[in-house]
């Protein structure tokens, strides 16, 4: 799959039984060079990178891990993240962990930015839908699915500025596909015809919206030698319970 997407950076969550070592051996047997960027070996989330990539973790912690990538003079922060699972927390207490870790990489934005463009990009399991109140509400991501709102970079509530963050993976939602979301769940506890679920997102700041690759931008459904879908939902036992997402930043 990285090679067939000729992929840059993969970021990878619940990776406890993942040969790390072994796919970079793999993909070093296909002539390519890739890292793995970590500070701690045992962590949760696991982003590898091609060798060219100039990145460096920033901080790792229990739901999200933020790394620095450099091209020429300008830094970015990439921040992934993987929150807690439906299965062990209802949506309300899902959306206020989500807020507070909003805070958090909020903070982290203003310590490095300061007062220049916020040049973030947030990638990984949310476990929240995008309408949900952690990632859309104001006090939360913020997350759009307006380009023109999220252009403004920002709007006041109660005096106060909560920027913007756009929410691409909304595309992705009810197109005319058989897969409409990287979760398949065929029994939600609120009797809700959902089915499919958009739970693994990317959410950009205003200063990549016209660099997204709107023509790249898709859920993975298998390989050229693989299918991650059997019987038109999710091969959980094969594969993964989640898809992947791929995206690009020209």
């Amino acid at each position: 799959m990285i090679v067939e997407n000729e992929a840059d950076i993969v970021a990878i969550v619940e990776t406890e039984n993942l040969d790390v070592q072994g796919i970079i051996h793999s993909l070093k047997l296909q002539s390519q060079d890739w890292q793995v960027s970590e500070i701690c070996p045992e962590a949760d989330i696991k982003v590898l990178t091609r060798s060219n990539v100039h990145i460096s973790v920033h901080r790792e912690d229990k739901n999200f891990a933020t790394y620095k990538i450099f091209e020429g003079e300008e830094v970015f922060l990439l921040h992934v993240v993987h929150f807690p699972s439906p299965l062990r927390l209802e949506e309300c207490a899902r959306d206020m962990r989500a807020i507070n870790i909003s805070h958090v990489l909020r903070k982290m934005e203003e310590d490095i930015f300061q007062k220049t463009d916020y040049k973030s990009i947030i990638v990984g399991d949310f476990n929240l839908q995008p309408y949900s109140q952690g990632i859309s509400s104001v006090h939360g991501f913020n997350a759009t699915m307006s380009i023109s709102k999220a252009k403004k970079v920002f709007r006041k509530v109660g005096g106060e500025q909560k920027r913007f963050y756009f929410n691409p993976t909304w595309k992705l939602m009810g197109d005319n596909r058989n897969v409409q979301g990287t979760y398949y769940n065929n029994s939600d506890q609120q009797d809700k015809s959902i089915f499919w679920y958009s739970f693994d997102e990317i959410l950009i700041r205003p200063y990549f919206i016209d660099r997204f690759n709107w023509d790249y931008f898709e859920i993975v459904e298998g390989t050229a030698s693989y299918k991650f879908i059997r019987n038109d939902v999710i091969d959980k036992s094969g594969y993964s319970d989640h898809l992947p997402i791929k995206f690009e930043i020209l």
